[in-house]
């Protein structure tokens, strides 16, 4: 049954949970594709006014309001700063988490991956699960003694997907993440001791922390702040592709839901105050690309919208590219792996054949992407601007 809190699509009057299947859609109808994603909340909502409350504040709200809603509490967590930050809400609330579940694939990355805590290239992020995850986890022990801790190692159910494809067609029925590492580990419904949790008479969240707030500066005047949701990063989280058979089980995005739109519209104010605090920044956010926002934003956000990260944590660099990222590296390098790479490639290959203007390619003439869809709303001008020159960075 199609979540239509989450990201969908529609077209020609039907609605799709799969972007795939809607692009394929569209190019057969000839018809275009409409986003949908709460745009009857996001688009009635005020986004010039700024919330009272302070961000702690409103995660806190947040994490009332889910421990309220549902039987069972998951929280996917990685140990980076924005599940981090749902995770420490909980704590100083004193409210339950029933389980945490951290996935890492570290038996087919070890060969590849370097323990070194000042080794944070993007392609080692597989790092993170021995540098950071696990001394997270231990403090979780101690903290939420009655949360239930489970660590998947997800490195067989990876390559398993792409084994029981036969010529490509892994590809159908997803969304935007094709990388393999990214869209295979967050099939929590491969494992037979998380099917019998979902399988109780629970109502039960699995809350991801997507994501922090894209924002930017208009090159047009250099001065209007606009907050932006686009649907990559709406999908960037798998877990509900592989949710087919149970209706009692929900994937909450914490930060980007219609439930949250207070914090949303806090975190856009505070990063614009921040701006005009620092207005040598502000050339990041004219004309910024996805390589600006993963290379500098990600970074620069962390304590701004965050007080619950510390930067002598260990966290690798944001990837730069989408299906090729560089999280895939110890599968692009594998000597190994030659018959799931050709797999792989059939069903990217796949897309550019059936659904051409849909695929997006890099500067080097690499599929990449799918075309990225987005919503985007003004929070008002930024004050004392530099109005910088245009640049590219």
């Amino acid at each position: 049954m199609l979540n239509t809190d989450l990201s969908y699509y529609r077209c020609n009057g039907i609605d799709f949970g799969s972007k795939i299947d809607a692009c394929i859609y569209s190019t057969t109808v000839d018809k275009p594709i409409e986003w949908m994603f709460n745009q009857d909340t996001f688009s009635k909502y005020l986004w010039h006014i700024e919330p009272s409350e302070s961000l702690d504040q409103l995660y806190d709200r947040r994490t009332r309001q889910l421990r309220e809603k549902y039987d069972y509490i998951i929280l996917s967590y990685s140990g980076g700063s924005d599940t981090n930050n749902i995770l420490e809400s909980f704590i100083r609330q004193g409210l339950h988490i029933d389980e945490i579940i951290t996935n890492h694939i570290s038996e087919i990355t070890k060969k590849s991956t370097i323990l070194d805590t000042e080794f944070k290239e993007s392609w080692n992020f597989a790092a993170e699960h021995e540098l950071q995850a696990i001394p997270r986890l231990k403090y979780i022990s101690e903290k939420l003694p009655k949360t239930k801790i489970t660590v998947l190692d997800v490195s067989n159910n990876v390559l398993s997907e792409l084994h029981s494809s036969t010529d490509g067609d892994w590809v159908l029925h997803k969304n935007d993440s094709l990388s393999v590492g990214q869209l295979f580990r967050y099939n929590y419904f491969h494992f037979g001791n998380m099917k019998k949790q979902f399988d109780k008479n629970l109502k039960v969240a699995i809350i991801v922390g997507v994501d922090k707030p894209k924002t930017f500066i208009s090159n047009i005047d250099n001065t209007s702040f606009y907050l932006f949701l686009n649907d990559a990063t709406a999908n960037i989280t798998t877990i509900n592709d592989f949710n087919r058979d149970y209706t009692n089980v929900t994937t909450e995005l914490f930060y980007w839901s219609k439930d949250a739109t207070d914090i949303m519209c806090k975190q856009a104010h505070v990063v614009k105050r921040w701006l005009e605090k620092n207005p040598d920044k502000q050339r990041f956010w004219i004309n910024t690309s996805t390589y600006t926002r993963r290379k500098y934003h990600e970074k620069w956000l962390r304590n701004i919208i965050y007080t619950t990260w510390d930067n002598t944590w260990f966290q690798t660099d944001k990837a730069t590219f989408w299906w090729n990222t560089e999280f895939d590296n110890w599968f692009r390098r594998s000597s190994s792996l030659s018959n799931e790479k050709e797999i792989w490639k059939r069903g990217i290959q796949h897309l550019v054949k059936t659904i051409p203007k849909y695929v997006h390619f890099t500067q080097a003439g690499v599929p990449d992407s799918l075309v990225t869809f987005r919503h985007q709303y003004l929070i008002g001008k930024i004050e004392n601007s530099l109005a910088p020159l245009r640049i590219v960075i």
